[in-house]
Order: structure tokens, then sequence, then C-alpha cells
């Protein structure tokens, strides 16, 4: 089993849309679960219009209740919306974790945000890889290099890997109809998530 948690104490830099289409991928090979703990429960009110039962969506609210849910071996695959806070939730997930996945826009205040959330990986004594996903990337826009320079500056004591996501409508209009861009043709957007899956799976 291993557990995937998905945060940035940004709001607004594509967490849920990652979250849920990384555990459709995930469901293709085992049992995915994916824990909203996110108060404003955007992923579950997807999933309550979600055309498939690949995998469930499970409000949670409980930083003590998840910790006891990951006990029990029932899935490939844990993944965790966090709030977008630095909160109980956001420790608890940390320990838990195998995976932190940290969506990052296009922004130098999402850059800038990211300095509370890094001290705190650095505090947590447990191994896992952290994955940057630089999301909504505008194809050609000089703000793409920097950011990525950014990110590879930033001194984070884990094993860290940094992958793109582009802007497309596919990932908006399939979070609309209760789907995800595996349910669409949009080749490269399916590509994108495969390839932080792979590193998901190690």
């Amino acid at each position: 089993m291993k557990i995937i948690s998905v945060q940035n104490s940004k709001g607004g830099v594509g967490k849920t849309t990652i979250a849920i289409n990384i555990a459709k991928c995930l469901s293709k090979e085992g049992k995915v679960i994916l824990y909203d703990a996110d108060p404003q429960r955007t992923a579950y009110d997807w999933y309550c219009i979600k055309k498939d039962k690949a995998f469930d969506v499970v409000p949670i609210d409980n930083p003590k209740t998840l910790e006891t849910e990951t006990k029990k071996d029932e899935f490939n695959y844990i993944i965790i919306d966090n709030p977008p806070a630095m909160s109980q939730f956001f420790i608890t997930s940390l320990k838990l974790a195998d995976c932190l996945v940290i969506p990052v826009a296009s922004s130098a205040f999402d850059i800038w945000g990211l300095s509370s959330l890094v001290d705190m990986v650095n505090m947590i004594n447990k191994d896992f890889d952290v994955l940057f996903v630089h999301n909504k990337i505008i194809r050609n826009a000089k703000m793409n290099g920097e950011i990525k320079e950014a990110l590879e500056s930033i001194e984070i004591k884990k094993d860290i890997k940094i992958m793109d996501v582009a802007f497309r409508q596919s990932y908006l209009k399939s979070a609309m109809n209760g789907i995800t861009v595996f349910d669409t043709e949009d080749g490269p957007a399916k590509a994108e998530i495969e390839f932080i899956a792979n590193k998901i799976r190690g």
C-alpha cells in the first residue's frame, strides 16, 4: 500500500484536479480511495456526479480518523486531498505519506508561499518522495523557466522530482462533468498524469 498526500497551503493551484486524476490513473491497476480532507469538499462534490466507480472519495474531517483509516490494509493506494493550509491534517498526512505531491501554479506568489511548507517537510523525520507538479503551464511563457529554476533551488531534505502539467481545457471540462481526462480524447493530458503516476509507483 502507498499513501499519497496532495498538498499546498495556497488555494487555486489545482490540488483537487491533480488528486482525482491521479486516483483514476492508479485505479487501473489496484484499489484506490481518495480522502477529501478539504473543508470545501470539492473532491467529494465531484464524486457525487462521478460517472464511474473506479475509486471512492470519502470526506474526512479528523486527523485521528485519517490515521486509523490508513492502517486498514484494504487499498493499493490511498490519496489524501489536504486542506489549503498548514494544518494538523497536513502534519498527520505527511507522517503517513510515502509520497508528497505539491501542485504549484506558474506564479511568483506560489513559489514564495512554499517556504513554510518546505520547512514543515524538512522537520518530518521520515523518508518519502516529493513531487513538485508545475501546474497550469501556459505554453511558451517566459515564467515557465523561472518557476522551474526556483523549484530546483529549493533546499529540501527529500528526493525531489519536478513534473509539468499544462493548462488544458480538458482538465476543467472533465471535472465539471464528473469525469477525468482519462475519459476524454486528450492524449497529452493523459500522458502528463501517467507520468506523475509512474513516479508515484516508483
